[in-house]
């Protein structure tokens, strides 16, 4: 791997990002008041890898059709096109490697930006009761559709990526009993689900369909992504979590006991799961099971 001295000297030539953000705070009502705030970032001098040894020339393009699976977009059985192999010729006594990192703006634009938003709400209730809560919502949008047609492998597949809006959302509460020192609190999130890709493998007899030739280098399978970055998403996860305190007092001493419920609701929402087709959507890992810890805390 060789490196362009242009992206490791001179001034402004590292990778960066700036980020622009405005926010407004506002009295709702007494003791009640909100926040909201736009962000935007955006990312600069975006590096690539490229192959000198090989143009867009050096590949033939084919598609693959997507197997029926009703968990698919609109059941599957779609083509997946501008899907490129290497050409043998290139591969026979093995390929040439000379790959060079150096700036994605040599042969095009690349783009990279985020925005979101947040909005938060806190209130100070009568009878010291307290609620805090809010959401953020963003997305991302990568673009080198103008860059990976001039390296190496020229397929535009995927260059173009908008997410969906993610938002997470959480909210705390907490109330203090008069007299008897006994404080309820509790939080609540919802957080959006993990990116679901779903990683097909293809059969040589798959790609001969619409390649006049089997795969180069004497492979038999290659692996495609049927589902497009940034369109499906796992379950989201929303758990509740409880504390109930009571304080003693001893002088000038004081000693709470806490009783922790977390994930209250006994949620068992998949935090992981498998991406390959073969076992795709298999879980590999739920949220804990809903469990109580018992805690003292001493002040002394």
């Amino acid at each position: 791997m060789a490196y362009d001295p242009g992206t490791y000297t001179g001034f402004g030539h590292r990778a960066y990002n700036w980020e622009f953000s405005a926010g407004i705070q506002q009295q709702l009502a007494p003791r009640v008041s909100a926040d909201v705030a736009y962000f935007r970032r955006v990312y600069g001098n975006l590096l690539v890898t490229d192959n000198r040894a090989l143009t867009p020339a050096d590949y033939d393009r084919y598609s693959i059709t997507a197997p029926l699976d009703p968990r698919l977009p609109n059941g599957g059985g779609y083509v997946i096109s501008d899907l490129y192999d290497l050409k043998p010729e290139k591969v026979a006594g093995g390929t040439v490697v000379n790959n060079l990192e150096t700036f994605a703006s040599n042969f095009g634009d690349q783009i990279e930006h985020w925005n979101g938003v947040d909005v938060n709400v806190s209130a100070r209730l009568p009878q010291g009761m307290t609620v805090q809560g809010g959401f953020s919502t963003g997305r991302t949008m990568t673009d080198n559709c103008d860059v990976v047609t001039k390296v190496d492998n020229p397929s535009p597949l995927y260059c173009h990526v908008q997410t969906n809006f993610l938002t997470d959302a959480k909210a705390v509460a907490s109330y203090t009993i008069p007299r008897v020192d006994v404080r309820l609190s509790g939080t609540f999130q919802s957080i959006a689900g993990p990116p679901i890709s779903a990683l097909y493998v293809v059969s040589n007899a798959e790609v001969m369909k619409s390649l006049p030739r089997g795969l180069s280098g004497g492979r038999t399978t290659v692996v495609v992504n049927l589902v497009a970055p940034g369109t499906m998403y796992g379950e989201r996860l929303n758990q509740v979590d409880l504390r109930f305190s009571k304080l003693f007092r001893f002088g000038r001493s004081r000693i709470t006991a806490n009783l922790d419920i977390y994930n209250a609701l006994n949620s068992d929402t998949v935090l992981r799961q498998s991406n390959a087709f073969g076992n795709w959507q298999t879980p590999f890992a739920l949220i804990a099971a809903r469990f109580a810890k018992i805690g003292v805390q001493a002040d002394f």
